[in-house]
């Protein structure tokens, strides 16, 4: 009887992929940007000049970094 070592491939780790959403300032109701970002680069990544038409109160909202919220 022979037996032959096997190795178990090493789970590969697949980037987390998050929305990024931004809250209404009128509803308080969260909103979806229409853009993904690898959570992991979040703390480099610049933003600017970032608008927005609200689908909860239909106005256009200027967003910057700290108005977001990652989901998933």
């Amino acid at each position: 009887m022979k037996f032959f070592a096997t190795t178990v491939p090493k789970e590969t780790k697949r980037p987390i992929i998050k929305r990024i959403l931004v809250r209404c300032p009128s509803t308080a109701k969260l909103t979806p940007t229409g853009k993904t970002i690898e959570e992991s680069l979040w703390a480099a990544t610049k933003v600017k000049n970032n608008k927005l038409t609200c689908p909860h109160c239909l106005q256009v909202h200027i967003w910057t970094k700290k108005d977001v919220v990652l989901a998933r």
